[in-house]
């Protein structure tokens, strides 16, 4: 084969290597721009539309310090009334199984339970014996639950556990029917 006809060759698949990254890049940004996108979202929980805001609440720690989420960090939030313990010890299971399940992120998800009576949460201290990395916040004026009523049923009868990002906004509800592996199946796409 001659030298010519051997560059040529070359030629032609170096232009091929550089066009296909190309091309892939045109088409992607035509089906943007045209409107093309996945009909429905396949999960388990429900986003949320409007997103919640945590501004401005007046979630108090057990210390007596002001709770501020922290920019970056995903929260898991569990609204408790202590009406049964039982039923509290599987959420916070849940709760507990989904950070460990989650390896490389699992250090970006923090646990949240937001109480309205400090008699019960008094009254509980076994149960949070078991669960020290979880963090108990006292939602004085009951702020928190008045915005998530808002646009969603009062979170301590739902029994529901939410999402909150990392610019904490409540993004996602999971509703106490599902299980487990429903919830860390969507945490693991989210996070």
């Amino acid at each position: 084969m001659p030298i010519g006809e051997k560059m040529d060759k070359q030629y032609r698949l170096a232009l091929l290597i550089l066009l296909i990254p190309l091309i892939t890049l045109v088409a992607s940004t035509l089906t943007f721009y045209l409107g093309y996108k996945p009909s429905a979202i396949n999960a388990n929980g429900n986003p949320l539309d409007p997103k919640i805001e945590t501004t401005n609440l007046n979630l108090i720690e057990k210390s007596g310090e002001q709770f501020i989420f922290e920019p970056g960090k995903w929260y898991f939030v569990y609204f408790d009334d202590f009406d049964d313990e039982e039923f509290s010890l599987d959420r916070y299971t849940i709760a507990r199984s989904s950070k460990a399940t989650l390896r490389r992120e699992s250090h970006r998800l923090r646990r949240l339970v937001i109480y309205k009576d400090i008699e019960k949460f008094n009254k509980v201290e076994s149960l949070r014996a078991k669960f020290p990395e979880v963090i108990f916040l006292y939602d004085k004026d009951n702020l928190f639950k008045q915005r998530m009523s808002e646009n969603l049923s009062d979170p301590y009868v739902s029994k529901s556990m939410f999402l909150v990002d990392s610019f904490a906004l409540v993004v996602w509800e999971f509703n106490v029917s599902l299980s487990f592996s429903d919830i860390f199946e969507d945490l693991e796409t989210l996070l």
